[in-house]
């Protein structure tokens, strides 16, 4: 596989100036989650380019190939973990396209650009919080270390999705390190969608055995939706792809699941925020 050369002057540590950032209060979302008021997601707008978000996208596909065979990049299936490190292909869980480019550079880049904004929520230090950490956090600290540097390109085209879930918590082989809140950005989409549309092309779909073939259209579905539980999938709280925003939540105990793509193909880059105890 490929090693693609980063430029020096890419993902510089400074913001564009027209980012902006906002904590999830899931006692005033609509629908109002109230389970979930003690725990933490947030949405960081434009924190990266419009230009910074199709760099990674070529970063990604580029270490699928090598210089002596520059064949069209390969998004191989996204598999589910089911525990022990292993992994398995189930796509009536998941069903997507899945490039995973380990890269410390990029990972250490990112975190520089998302760093102050993570500080602002509280993120850089956890003290004594079972929320977040679980009953192992209680009366312990943990110190913010670095992004993961796997970092997993995901390709959601033709109804594919990811089904109702809890992300696992990530830790390192020698145990020091942990995950604890998960790094969603979105390298492309719009915002806020149009749901009449959304609700009327997905009936149009539930009802026509042809899937999406308009991969090209403007991307429609596609959201990152919290929900209480897997009984109450229609009880949603969505958070629509926007080209450059980044969505950070905990892992622990919050269930959300990647809607149906309806129209186009949607981008993302997948990766987790590890911590140490100190």
């Amino acid at each position: 596989m490929g090693n693609p050369t980063i430029p020096n002057n890419f993902l510089p540590p400074e913001a564009p100036p027209n980012v902006s950032s906002r904590r999830i209060d899931f006692t005033q979302t609509n629908p109002p989650l109230p389970g979930y008021a003690k725990y933490f997601a947030a949405v960081i707008d434009d924190i990266l380019t419009p230009a910074e978000c199709g760099a990674l996208i070529d970063q990604a596909e580029a270490s699928t190939t090598t210089n002596g065979n520059p064949s069209e990049p390969i998004w191989e299936r996204a598999m589910i973990n089911i525990g022990s490190g292993k992994q398995a292909l189930a796509t009536d869980t998941r069903n997507c396209g899945r490039i995973i480019h380990d890269s410390p550079e990029l990972a250490s880049r990112l975190l520089a650009r998302l760093q102050p904004f993570l500080r602002s929520h509280g993120l850089d230090t956890i003290t004594d919080d079972t929320h977040v950490a679980g009953l192992r956090g209680r009366g312990k600290t943990y110190k913010l270390t670095r992004l993961n540097e796997r970092l997993r390109f995901l390709k959601y085209e033709g109804e594919e999705y990811f089904r109702p879930h809890w992300d696992g918590r990530y830790t390192t082989p020698d145990g020091g390190e942990m995950s604890l809140y998960t790094i969603h950005v979105y390298l492309n989409g719009a915002g806020e969608q149009d749901l009449s549309e959304l609700e009327s092309e997905s009936q149009q779909r539930a009802t026509d055995a042809t899937p999406n073939a308009d991969v090209q259209g403007t991307l429609l579905g596609g959201a990152t939706s919290f929900i209480p539980r897997y009984e109450e999938k229609e009880t949603q709280v969505r958070v629509f792809p926007r080209t450059g925003s980044v969505l950070v939540f905990q892992q622990n105990g919050l269930m959300h699941g990647g809607d149906p793509v309806v129209r186009g193909t949607k981008y993302t880059l997948r990766t987790d925020v590890m911590y140490a105890q100190v």
